[in-house]
């Protein structure tokens, strides 16, 4: 019965420390992929907050711009709509 026991020491024995090894190199796996996620959803806003300050740079430089006479402005921001999606944008961008 002890030689059963003790072969079988053998042969578990490294099966357990192999399983610790492969949970903790799962949650190891699991640490990097979640930092790597975080970093994406930090880029997209970035990203985001940039397309929308082109946008708004664009639509100045666009009013600012002598028109011809008569000429219509369509899908533009008023100067107040412009200076408080700035402070906002710098607010969102100072809380990430």
């Amino acid at each position: 019965m002890k030689e059963l026991t003790a072969s079988m020491d053998k042969i578990v024995k490294p099966l357990q420390e192999g399983h610790a090894q492969l949970r903790k190199a799962s949650e190891e796996t699991n640490k990097t992929l979640n930092l790597v996620f975080e970093e994406q959803q930090h880029r997209k806003r970035d990203r985001d907050c940039l397309d929308q300050d082109i946008h708004k740079l664009f639509t100045v430089y666009y009013n600012l711009k002598p028109q011809p006479q008569g000429h219509v402005m369509d899908n533009t921001y008023h100067q107040d709509d412009i200076k408080q999606d700035a402070i906002l944008g710098n607010k969102a961008r100072s809380s990430s």
